[in-house]
């Protein structure tokens, strides 16, 4: 009997925690939040400007180890999926500027940089743990988001990519 009430209460726990994470704010479904932010090469570059093409937005961190496996993975998603009309653009929320560019150029990838050393976007976007991709559509709606990364994630990235590149 004192294991099925310790059982149940763990059951409990566990349905607990799984409603506070589903409760937390997402913003899959809504609108993306516009944002202008300084790229690696100087320019400033707005998401508003790619509607009409599937976006690709990764918030990383250099101190985070899943950021550094990340970046090249995306970089040979952008390399592929380029032409069909995908963008890539990966967002520093780094707070020390310096050392993000110095990281972002030793990565050395193709798609475009951005950096925010600030903290509205980290509040738009429900940033809470790096790093985290979202895809956004021809529309500007977010249609997928994803914290973390695994080896192979990239291959649901791109299963999104390609149903988003076909609507």
């Amino acid at each position: 009997m004192r294991r099925a009430l310790l059982a149940g209460g763990l059951m409990l726990g566990i349905a607990a925690t799984a409603v506070s994470i589903a409760a937390a704010p997402s913003i899959v479904g809504k609108p993306a939040p516009d944002f202008v932010l300084r790229g690696l090469d100087g320019r400033n570059l707005r998401l508003s400007e790619f509607r009409g093409q599937v976006v690709l937005v990764n918030f990383w961190t250099r101190s985070d180890g899943n950021s550094r496996q990340q970046m090249p993975a995306l970089d040979r998603i952008n390399i592929t999926s380029q032409r069909a009309g995908l963008v890539v653009l990966g967002v520093s929320v780094d707070e020390d500027l310096r050392r993000s560019k110095e990281f972002a150029t030793a990565m050395s990838v193709s798609y475009p940089i951005l950096f925010d050393t600030g903290t509205e976007i980290g509040k738009d976007y429900f940033l809470q743990k790096m790093p985290m991709t979202i895809l956004v559509d021809r529309s500007g709606v977010v249609r997928y988001a994803a914290v973390g990364f695994r080896r192979g994630d990239e291959r649901v990235y791109l299963d999104h990519i390609r149903e988003l590149l076909r609507e």
